[in-house]
């Protein structure tokens, strides 16, 4: 027995591969977490429930006037009746529903540096999954070749942590992109008028009539995001690759890719590259929505 002992000693402890995959998964989502909670106490927060607006305002109460009141608000009735000034207060009826479509085909594999198109995905999915989290309903549906998975919309921060655990643990596959199939999912999904984020890659071709028909119900958000090598191109260059939903060898060229179908009227895009921050350009959009809805 002692000598059964001695052999391990000093040997590295046996490899758990589903505790390994656990423990990386939870500090995965905790860095997320602490990038989410910063960008939000940073403003972000602001800019989403701006962007964002909730179905009307509801009468809250009565108060006296104070400096800086919108004069728009003062209450005349009021006034009159006690000769001070009041003004009305109501709050945001908020009840909105959010709902992710994540992008995990084969596709989604591609990088050519630190970071891969799946994970500028799943990051850019978690910030909007806990931005939402904070107010508002949140969901998501993850797709390959096929609907993966359908998480339910519902309220709280716990909620809003396990979309981007599942968004996190997922990993690509497929042999093509259901991304119709995921817009009618949403479809089905969303009983009132809700938000709609896809994140998707931009090698993904538009469905545009799915899009078209989710968008007269329901704010559609597109997201799609590419990696560098791909954007860009790398002059001169002819690089062996293995195109992931397809299965077959093909070559990478030096010269940029296309930049894709145009996004159809009436849906707010942005193009994400995995060689630069996301947050500015998704702030950008959140203004813009800001600009249109004020």
């Amino acid at each position: 027995m002692r000598r059964l002992l001695a052999s391990y000693l000093g040997r590295p402890r046996p490899v758990d591969p589903a505790r390994d995959a656990g423990t990386a998964l939870r500090a995965q989502v905790r860095r997320l977490e602490i990038r989410a909670r910063q960008a939000m106490e940073a403003g972000l927060t602001g800019q989403y429930q701006s962007a964002f607006r909730g179905r009307g305002l509801e009468f809250e109460e009565v108060r006296d006037y104070r400096w800086g009141d919108d004069v728009r608000t003062i209450d005349w009735n009021v006034t009159a009746r006690t000769g001070k000034l009041h003004v009305k207060r109501y709050r945001e009826e908020r009840d909105l529903t959010v709902l992710l479509l994540v992008d995990l085909s084969g596709s989604t594999r591609f990088g050519s540096g630190v970071m891969t198109v799946h994970d500028l995905i799943a990051e850019v999915s978690s910030l909007f999954a806990l931005a939402a989290a904070r107010r508002d309903r949140v969901g998501a549906i993850l797709f390959d070749e096929a609907l993966r998975a359908v998480i339910p919309p519902r309220l709280g921060w716990r909620h809003g942590l396990r979309v981007v655990r599942e968004v996190l643990g997922a990993a690509p596959a497929g042999s093509r992109t259901a991304f119709a199939d995921a817009l009618r999912g949403a479809g089905h999904l969303l009983h009132r008028r809700g938000i709609v984020i896809a994140v998707v890659d931009r090698s993904c071709p538009l469905p545009r009539r799915e899009l078209l028909a989710l968008a007269a119900r329901h704010e559609v958000v597109l997201v799609r995001t590419s990696d560098e090598l791909a954007r860009t191109g790398l002059a001169g260059a002819r690089l062996p690759v293995v195109d992931a939903e397809a299965g077959r060898p093909g070559v990478v060229r030096g010269r940029p890719a296309s930049a894709g179908d145009p996004a159809p009227p009436g849906i707010d895009a942005i193009d994400l590259a995995t060689d630069a921050d996301y947050l500015p350009a998704v702030r950008a959009l959140l203004e813009r929505r800001v600009r249109r809805v004020h």
